[in-house]
């Protein structure tokens, strides 16, 4: 694919007199992961319609703990039960599961990515406060097994007590970029201050996505005979979070794929950040804290008249770029 240079990198390079840390999946010990028992709100009997609270259940979730200066990440993942099945084969529970190819697509290690990641974990289960399991017979007169949870959504009064979600506990405020991948991404993502249970303002949240993988171009232009016109495809979509909160949205495109790359926003020391989509599970390539900085979005450098510029899309621009360019971090028009 064609290598682009990013309005990413830009702000990146604006906070680099800052100090940095990044931790990053593929170089975790899942060895160190602890299992913990669940019990309040899991059920084993019920229907699609909600659980039989008459059924108590016991079902494991697996918490993995990654800190660097400043900041403390901690990651959950709650599978559902194995189903009988599954035991009489042999199965054993997976929480976490490392994906992604250190020379293959499906990774942030392109010129555009910084910094760059090969690999993530993905952990299992949605986020939610009710979790019910039982088997019902189908139209074949098989049994199979279902499960069903009750969702998080903006107005609750709590936190999700399981599924897959990921909490910083910053002790430093800075700025603190997150390297996900996003598999079904028609469901809102969020990031949630712990002490209010109040979504993070879109207009806080830098989002910088591929789709599907780096090869993808999600925009070109054509020519008379539909044939792509080279140097005009867009890989890399970067803009602030949509406003429904789906990544897939973010500058108005509308591709149904799974996503990589970055979400970044501030955090203030003391406070707790919970990122996760409700309805689905968000992999982890890792994350990359700098602390005392005011964050992409709010980014002060001394400006430097001769720095590189970049149209909204991330492509870099001659000076004579007339529109909205980006440069030393910030946003103006050119005329």
């Amino acid at each position: 694919m064609k290598k682009i240079f990013t309005l990413i990198s830009v702000a990146v390079a604006a906070m680099s007199v800052q100090a940095q840390s990044i931790w990053k999946a593929a170089e975790f010990d899942l060895a160190t992961a602890v299992e913990t028992d669940l019990t309040e709100g899991v059920y084993g009997g019920g229907t699609a319609e909600g659980p039989d609270t008459s059924i108590p259940l016991t079902i494991k979730t697996s918490t993995i703990t990654a800190t660097v200066d400043g900041i403390t990440m901690t990651g959950v993942s709650t599978p559902n039960s194995l189903s009988k099945k599954d035991v009489e084969d042999g199965k054993t529970q997976v929480y976490w599961e490392l994906k992604g190819s250190v020379d293959g697509n499906d990774a942030l290690i392109t010129d555009d990515c910084t910094p760059q990641f090969a690999q993530y974990l993905m952990p299992k289960g949605n986020p939610g406060f009710q979790h019910w399991e039982f088997y019902e017979l189908n139209s074949d007169g098989d049994e199979v097994f279902r499960a069903y949870d009750t969702f998080w959504e903006p107005g609750a009064t709590a936190m999700p007590a399981k599924g897959a979600y990921y909490k910083f506990a910053a002790t430093t405020s800075g700025a603190l970029r997150v390297a996900i991948y996003g598999n079904k991404n028609t469901n809102p993502t969020y990031v949630v201050d712990e002490a209010t249970l109040t979504p993070m303002a879109p207009a806080n949240i830098n989002v910088s996505i591929y789709y599907q993988n780096t090869g993808f171009a999600y925009e070109s232009q054509k020519d008379e005979e539909g044939n792509v016109i080279p140097g005009t495809e867009k890989y890399f979509n970067v803009g602030k979070m949509a406003d429904d909160f789906v990544l897939q949205h973010t500058n108005g495109v509308t591709q149904n794929r799974p996503v990589l790359g970055y979400i970044d926003f501030d955090v203030e020391a003391g406070k707790t950040y919970w990122l996760f989509n409700p309805k689905s599970q968000i992999g982890i390539y890792g994350f990359y804290f700098s602390a005392g900085s005011a964050g992409i979005a709010n980014v002060k450098a001394e400006l430097d008249s001769n720095a590189p510029r970049y149209n909204l899309a991330g492509q870099k621009v001659a000076e004579n770029y007339k529109g909205v360019v980006i440069q030393n971090g910030h946003k103006r028009i050119q005329k």
